[in-house]
């Protein structure tokens, strides 16, 4: 798949236009943790940079990573301001130890077959005691059907993320007509 060409022709369906609505919801509230300011957040296939600059903003320290360099432009004059970064590489190879992970729309833009890599960076970027948190999507969406995106199931992640995580929370997320696929909010400790 050449992202880089799905952005330059703006053919990115899967881009909400903003923060995924969940998250917004969880940061106004104060209800994502860990929610101390500063505490050290990587946001893989972050695209656009919309969670990764709401994470920012809400006073965390976000690393952003896109295999897609044009982005960085877009992205990470507003993570700066709060100690934040911007990467160009490729998210399953990185391995640098964060509080948080949040996940949205990389892993089911995965192939299939490469999901256990994204365990294994999970566990490499997550440090011990720090949390997983995803949007876990399309659940509904046919199990064989090309993607990306791919189906994601809460069992998908689970099955990844294999023994070094717990899960904590479990929970529905209202359907948007941007994004009709139905989506859960996942919430795991990195044991």
């Amino acid at each position: 798949m050449d992202w880089a060409e799905l952005y330059r022709q703006n053919t990115t369906p899967w881009d909400m236009g903003g923060a995924h609505p969940e998250l917004a919801r969880r940061l106004d509230e104060a209800v994502l943790a860990p929610a101390p300011a500063g505490t050290r957040v990587l946001v893989p296939g972050c695209g656009r940079g919309h969670d990764a600059l709401a994470l920012a903003a809400a006073g965390f320290q976000v690393t952003a990573i896109d295999i897609v360099e044009q982005l960085a432009t877009q992205v990470e004059p507003g993570l700066g301001a709060s100690g934040g970064r911007f990467l160009t590489a490729d998210a399953l190879a990185f391995r640098e130890a964060h509080a948080l992970l949040f996940e949205h729309t990389f892993f089911c833009a995965l192939p299939p077959e490469l999901r256990g890599r994204y365990g294994e960076m999970a566990a490499a970027c997550v440090e011990s005691g720090g949390e997983l948190q995803a949007i876990v999507f399309p659940l509904d969406k046919e199990p064989r059907g090309e993607g990306p995106p791919f189906q994601m199931t809460l069992e998908d992640l689970v099955t990844a993320l294999g023994e070094a995580f717990e899960l904590l929370e479990d929970a529905p997320i209202p359907t948007r007509p941007e994004r009709p696929w139905l989506s859960r909010w996942a919430r795991f400790r990195r044991r």
